[in-house]
C-alpha cells in the first residue's frame, strides 16, 4: 500500500498517510495545523543489512536509509 510522507510548509511538521489515488493528495490537510499548504516529501529506502542477501530478492527485513 503506497504511504507517503508529507511536510507542512506552514507548521513544519512531517506526516504519513495512505493515499490510494493521486487526487486524494489533493485534498489532504496536515493533521496538526489543518493547512493544505504541504509537499510530498521524495521517500526513503529501505535495505538488507546482511551482505549475503544482496543477490536474492527483496526482503521485508533490513533497516532505513535517511
Amino acid at each position: 500500500m503506497p504511504i507517503y510522507e508529507f511536510s507542512c510548509l506552514d507548521c513544519g511538521k512531517v506526516f504519513e498517510k495512505l493515499v490510494l489515488k493521486n487526487e486524494e493528495i489533493q485534498k489532504l490537510r496536515c493533521p496538526y495545523c489543518n493547512s493544505k499548504n504541504i509537499k510530498k516529501l521524495i521517500s526513503n529506502f529501505y535495505s538488507n543489512k546482511d551482505s549475503s542477501l544482496k543477490n536474492s530478492s527483496c526482503s521485508g527485513g533490513g533497516f532505513r536509509f535517511t
